[in-house]
């Protein structure tokens, strides 16, 4: 074969070569290093929120923040996607996360419940919501582009490939989170570093990741898809409702949405105070959840490409999240339930670490494998606004009390995860079946 017919021409000096894997792996490893750090920066604050800035401004700073992601995925991700590309798509969710880690800071330069801190901080949100759900959409259409370039390149299957990618992501991704968490710990109670000044600082790393991206190679899709009106990309999130793949695979998503929801809502404000005497804890908890995440992500990376299936793994992560309900109806020992459990507080963050971890790889993997090539962007929108809109909901049940209905639907959806993938992927073989033999009747046609 000659070699304008093996190597695609490149469309510009920053693309990556579909026919070289060392550099498509290069530009995989600078892509998670630089979202893992940028994403770490700006989720710290989230986590201090209702502690530094006051409950009032604190929750509705994180609320905000869900339901603009939420928004954000289903339409300007999509349609920043159509502008911009993946990577550019990336880099203006970055910088926009910038912004918030930097008005979070100065907001808790202010006294708490101010209208200064009312200001920065919802401001703050809505600019960071918006760039959470770019972000999240920018990069799982660089990740599906990549992951089907690296596929044909090394002539592996599109689902092994999807399995060993998503699972070192997470370990980039997680790993930092672990870390940047527990420093901003130490440099509060070690240090004695003022909040604003360490948010601010978060900030500036945000910042010198998203310059990073930015001058790093590009990966694009081998095939060029028909130019489509930027209405119809903002639109491709919401052209896939009528699928029902991409509501069969949603189970994980949601249960990990109201998971996140309820422990960060009641667990952390009720639960984990009664048993450990203090709220100082929250950010080492944070950081038990992101270990385990991430190690534990890693395994079912390698765990799913030797069964050569993910649903054992997911139902694995479903049972944790469900446990997570479960545990809660526990009233002993003294009839407050896990207020009284001391450090057996502890289960719930070890449960969302392990489920975390499904949800962050191989539940990830799951969209790439049920949605490949062009049709990553909306999918991964769909990914997004599945999760946050269930977040979303969960802080709303937690904030009028009703921790209940948070629980039941948390459960419920646990265990519809699994027969939900299941029938997914019934259909999807179904469909490619049908399709093949499409094909070789067409053959058998033009044959004749």
């Amino acid at each position: 074969m000659a070699a304008s017919q093996a190597r695609e021409p490149l469309a510009n000096a920053d693309t990556v070569d579909v026919m070289d894997p060392a550099a498509l792996r290069r530009a995989f490893y600078v892509m998670a290093t630089c979202f893992g750090l940028n994403h770490a920066c700006v989720t710290t604050p989230v986590g201090y929120a209702s502690s530094v800035l006051g409950n009032d401004v604190g929750q509705a700073t994180n609320a905000v923040l869900y339901f603009v992601c939420m928004l954000s995925a289903l339409f300007i991700g999509p349609l920043a996607d159509g502008l911009l590309g993946s990577k550019g798509t990336m880099i203006f969710g970055m910088l926009c996360y910038c912004v918030y880690t930097v008005c979070f800071g100065a907001a808790t330069g202010f006294d708490q419940g101010s209208e200064p801190a009312w200001i920065l901080a919802i401001g703050g949100a809505i600019i960071g919501g918006m760039g959470a759900g770019t972000l999240w959409t920018g990069q799982g259409g660089f990740f599906s582009a990549l992951s089907e370039r690296l596929a044909e390149a090394t002539d592996k299957p599109m689902q092994e490939v999807t399995s060993e990618l998503s699972s070192i992501f997470a370990v980039f991704y997680l790993g930092q989170e672990c870390f940047w968490k527990v420093l901003f710990t130490v440099m509060q109670k070690y240090l004695s570093v003022p909040d604003y000044v360490g948010f601010l600082l978060y900030g500036v790393l945000a910042l010198v990741a998203t310059a990073v991206l930015a001058v790093s190679v590009d990966v694009k899709r081998k095939t060029t898809a028909v130019a489509a009106s930027k209405c119809a990309k903002a639109a491709a999130a919401v052209s896939m409702w009528p699928d029902a793949k991409i509501w069969l695979i949603s189970g994980n998503n949601i249960a990990f949405g109201f998971a996140a929801a309820y422990l960060n809502g009641y667990i952390n404000g009720k639960w984990q105070k009664q048993a450990l005497g203090s709220g100082d804890l929250i950010g080492f908890l944070g950081a038990v959840i992101c270990l385990i995440a991430t190690i534990s992500s890693k395994a079912y990376g390698s765990i799913s490409e030797k069964i050569g299936t993910k649903v054992p793994i997911v139902a694995f992560g479903s049972l944790c999240f469900l446990l997570i309900g479960v545990l809660s109806f526990i009233s002993a020992p003294n009839g407050e339930g896990p207020g009284g459990w001391g450090w057996g507080i502890l289960i719930f963050y070890v449960l969302q670490g392990l489920g975390r971890g499904v949800y962050e790889s191989t539940n990830k993997g799951v969209f790439g494998d049920t949605f490949p090539g062009a049709q990553g962007v909306g999918a991964f929108a769909n990914c997004m606004v599945q999760n946050t809109f269930s977040s979303t909901i969960g802080f709303l049940l937690g904030t009028a009390k009703w921790q209940k209905s948070e629980v039941w639907i948390l459960i419920v959806f646990s265990i519809l995860s699994v027969p939900g993938l299941m029938l997914a992927q019934s259909i999807q073989e179904a469909q490619i079946a049908k399709q093949n033999e499409n094909g070789v009747a067409a053959d058998a046609a033009i044959g004749a």
